[in-house]
């Protein structure tokens, strides 16, 4: 066995002072239980009383969409909330391996509470994402149909789009659908068009809501997973933590999807049973985005979904998926893809627009989404014990629905679990504009920003044009991200064609430097993830 040491070179890095990014002044904290040395010690979890020595009124176990839409508008209340995640940043979960779809609700179940939260969170989502400064794209879609068989099949989905309230869709002809979409495949017979479905950025929205929320004193705490939940006297109780840490509250909310039925255990939760869904998706340079206008959508839906779409991104690319497979509970590996799902991706997207075959893949990926058999958006209030909350089964619509689903579990907190809703009159519900993402107003491309600040010149991640400046400006958020991959999801550095060959070192060196860390401490996604690769085999 032959141990060879690595030696790298690194260039000096000069860091120019830099502006703090929000005016307001931050009243939550943020910690992370993280075992070694790649954090700076003023974030690390100690214990509860670092956070807030009397209890919680509410805390938010899991951090993805859901969880982070109901840390902002509970933010806007007169009560003390925690959001606790298991992972090292907000939405890397589920929430990060979405479709980032923001639909109408038009082919939804009629009926349901799914439908209800997505037509009304259509209306909302283009005020909100101008209030938190979210990248929004209303660029509609396209159900193509190219036979007489899929023609009747979207008859019935037109009927259903009434029926649902979404009066906007209409029901076109094969010439129109091509005249629209003039790349889609010709032999298109007919379609329905949906004008206001939209695309959506769900990295930026789950940075949004959750530092409004710190704004607002919301507390934070990553890399905790919960392990068992005690009872006190009165309603408090206790929370106790992989690390044998204890933290108290009233109301014990669990949006924790894939782990929700392990957490649901602790505190005797009602019988629900899950198996992760699996949806694979292709990614297309961003060369490729002219090829459509709009979301592409096949005929045939299934029980489990729209089928294989072609979707265009709010990062300028295009995705073709997801894929719809059913695997067993306790799965350990629900988010690895598969060569022959790549291949009935690329087909399918190609059926849709043919095009598309010519174009380059630079990624690939997959989301498991919390499918359940007793159905979707179950919400159980006091299960099991006084004060539990289960949210669970908020499949692929959770990115329209978290806001409308978060006011929805407010209103039933109030009801059921005795929450006070006195409105906070010091609460903020949007962010400055300066917190746009640095890839949707590039500060790049202004000269006198430049000119004050020479790190903005400085390109770090040459594929998405990232520079120096913004992600030092990402580091000092009030999210205060410590790993590589929190980085990517608040600047896209690394999401281009090279996926970070040319940036890693680079960012690394930054994040090392403005934590105080040690360069072979940072990590892509948290402790046992050391981007540095010091000894070899």
């Amino acid at each position: 066995m032959k141990i060879i040491e690595k030696q790298y070179v690194y260039r000096k890095i000069k860091f120019p002072p830099l502006p703090k990014p929000l005016l307001l002044k931050v009243k939550g904290k943020i910690r992370y239980h993280w075992p070694g040395n790649g954090i700076d010690e003023s974030l690390r979890f100690y214990d509860s009383s670092a956070l807030n020595k009397e209890p919680y009124d509410i805390v938010i176990v899991g951090a993805g969409l859901v969880g982070c839409a109901l840390a902002y508008q509970l933010s806007q209340y007169q009560c003390r909330v925690l959001l606790i995640d298991k992972e090292y940043f907000v939405g890397e979960g589920t929430s990060k391996a979405n479709s980032a779809l923001l639909i109408t609700g038009f082919d939804t179940p009629t009926g349901s509470l799914e439908t209800q939260l997505c037509t009304e969170a259509s209306q909302l989502w283009p005020g909100v994402c101008r209030k938190l400064k979210i990248p929004y794209e209303s660029c509609g879609c396209i159900i193509a149909a190219f036979n007489s068989d899929e023609v009747s099949v979207l008859k019935k989905i037109h009927q259903q789009a009434r029926a649902n309230g979404v009066d906007d869709v209409c029901f076109i002809c094969g010439s129109d659908v091509r005249k629209m979409e003039p790349r889609i495949n010709p032999r298109v017979q007919a379609g329905i068009y949906s004008p206001r479905e939209a695309i959506g950025d769900p990295f930026g929205t789950t940075i949004a809501f959750t530092e409004a929320a710190l704004i607002n004193g919301v507390d934070i705490l990553l890399g905790t997973t919960i392990v068992r939940v005690e009872s006190e006297s009165g309603s408090i109780k206790s929370l106790i933590t992989s690390a044998g840490k204890r933290i108290r509250s009233r109301i014990l909310i669990n949006v924790s999807g894939l782990g929700s039925r392990e957490l649901a255990n602790q505190y005797g939760g009602k019988n629900f049973d899950i198996n992760p869904r699996r949806g694979q998706f292709l990614v297309f340079d961003k060369y490729s985005r002219s090829l459509v206008k709009g979301i592409l959508l096949p005929a045939p839906h299934t029980v489990k979904g729209r089928g294989i779409l072609v979707i265009p991104t709010i990062y300028g690319g295009l995705l073709a998926g997801p894929t719809a497979e059913d695997l067993p509970y306790g799965n350990k590996n629900p988010t690895d893809t598969t060569a022959e799902a790549m291949q009935t991706l690329l087909l399918r997207a190609t059926h849709l627009c043919p095009a598309i075959i010519d174009q380059p893949v630079i990624g690939h990926y997959a989301g498991a989404r919390c499918n359940c058999a007793q159905g979707s958006y179950i919400i159980r209030y006091n299960d099991g014990l006084p004060g539990a909350v289960t949210v669970t089964g908020i499949r692929s619509t959770g990115f329209t629905t978290c806001l409308t689903l978060a006011d929805y579990l407010i209103e039933g907190l109030s009801k059921n679990c005795g929450l006070s809703t006195i409105r906070n009159p010091y609460s903020v519900d949007s962010r400055p504009e300066n917190r746009w993402p640095v890839w949707w107003q590039r500060k790049l491309n202004d000269s006198n920003l430049v000119k004050k600040n020479p790190a903005y010149g400085q390109i770090v991640c040459t594929c998405e044009q990232i520079s120096e400046g913004e992600i030092i400006d990402a580091l000092n958020s009030p999210l205060q991200p410590v790993t590589l991959n929190a980085i990517k999801r608040m600047t896209l550095a690394r999401m281009g064609r090279c996926q970070g060959y040319g940036c890693l070192t680079e960012l690394a060196e930054i994040v090392s430097k403005h934590h105080g860390i040690p360069l072979q401490s940072v990590t892509i996604n948290g402790p046992g993830s050391e981007w540095f690769l010091s000894e070899a085999i």
